[in-house]
């Protein structure tokens, strides 16, 4: 009977020992098994985001230094008025035997707060014929440089040409 008596003790106080200690230690354990895995979810995920960012950076670092340059003079990621009017001036408008007039940037506007890129605005008047006048637009569309023309004014005068006003708005990148 002591045999029984002693494995009895055991038994009861394995039980005791489960509910006073170990039941709240395996219900900590579980807590712990759910905070790790949710731990484990962000270090993969920063992994991945990782992985991700070094493709990225790979890819660009694979683009020539010619089509970087494009890409910067498609949308800029800062003003630079200047540029702008020599893109216009020099670039465009010389090629057409065009003499830009009264030529005025505004300053850098936002679209809003939340916007990722502002607007400037380029005004501008110039004297020609119709057909050249038009094919110096068609190379502002082609041009690289993303130009809307938000205002356009057309006045004729006694020597067969026209009098064109020109307004156009284009885009730089917020950093």
């Amino acid at each position: 009977m002591n045999k029984n008596f002693t494995a009895i003790i055991l038994v009861v106080l394995a039980v005791g020992i489960y509910l006073t200690f170990t039941k709240d230690k395996i219900e900590e354990l579980k807590a712990i098994r759910v905070v790790n895995a949710e731990y484990q979810e962000a270090i993969d995920n920063a992994s991945r985001l990782i992985k991700v960012r070094d493709d990225v950076l790979a890819a660009y670092n694979n683009i020539s230094d010619k089509n970087k340059d494009r890409l910067n003079k498609i949308v800029p990621d800062n003003v630079d008025n200047v540029r702008l009017i020599i893109d216009v001036k020099d670039d465009i408008a010389a090629n057409h035997g065009l003499s830009l007039k009264n030529i005025k940037t505004s300053s850098p506007t936002d679209t809003s707060s939340e916007s990722k890129y502002g607007i400037v605005t380029l005004s501008f008047s110039v004297t020609s014929g119709y057909q050249q006048f038009v094919d110096f637009v068609k190379d502002m569309e082609a041009s690289l440089r993303i130009m809307d023309i938000s205002k356009l004014t057309v006045t004729t005068n006694d020597i067969g040409t026209y009098d064109f006003g020109v307004e156009i708005k284009t885009y730089w990148l917020k950093q």
